[in-house]
């Protein structure tokens, strides 16, 4: 509902036409109504119902679970209404390039990327049983001990890629944050597989 409110509080003041679309460049290539900027909150309300909806099922595979898809899903929609308040100062200046706005938007996205993956990774050694969430491979699903180790390990590989994206957020200028947002974060996906493979090869059954 955020991105909507921000939407409608600010639709008053908007100019109109604005600029409703960038190329990779960061340069207009499209002017459009200011009620354009109507769609994406609009899409994102429905969205957000099925994702509650989805907390609520995993509520069923313990609280933890539910905890953790409810803070995924609160960075996901701060990332969201960034985006939104972003386009809505882009439209209120009218500006033609985004370099011509102070704030840079992809290290201002890796920086609460980097702070939801850094939270995700404290609650991850929480889960304690094999569910729909968490470092889940076909290995790390093999018992509850080796579970567990997973988790331990994913949590503190995933809290080490959203500090590496916040450093990019704050070094790398432009979308370059997001090469090393990535790397960090297959790099973490990588060694989650390996480690699982190991724990689970080297954890006794039962």
């Amino acid at each position: 509902m955020l991105g909507l409110a921000l939407v409608l509080a600010a639709l008053p003041f908007l100019p109109d036409p604005i600029p409703v679309h960038y190329n990779a460049a960061g340069v207009v290539n499209r002017w459009g109504s200011k009620y354009e900027m109507l769609v994406f909150p609009g899409i994102m309300l429905p969205f957000g119902a099925l994702w509650l909806g989805t907390c609520r099922i995993c509520r069923g595979f313990g609280e933890i679970s539910e905890r953790i898809m409810l803070l995924s899903g609160a960075a996901m929609f701060a990332v969201f209404d960034l985006m939104a308040a972003y386009f809505l100062y882009a439209g209120l200046r009218q500006a033609e390039r985004l370099s011509d706005i102070p704030l840079d938007l992809h290290q201002l996205l890796c920086g609460v990327c980097g702070l939801g993956l850094i939270a995700l990774g404290n609650w991850m050694p929480k889960l304690r049983e094999p569910g729909p969430v968490g470092l889940r491979t076909p290995w790390s699903v093999k018992n509850a001990a080796v579970w567990r180790k997973c988790q331990r390990f994913g949590g503190w590989s995933f809290a080490a890629a959203g500090a590496a994206s916040i450093a990019a957020a704050l070094l790398a200028p432009g979308a370059w944050c997001w090469l090393w947002t990535t790397l960090a974060l297959a790099a973490a996906g990588i060694a989650g597989v390996v480690y699982s493979r190991h724990a689970a090869n080297t954890t006794p059954d039962g």
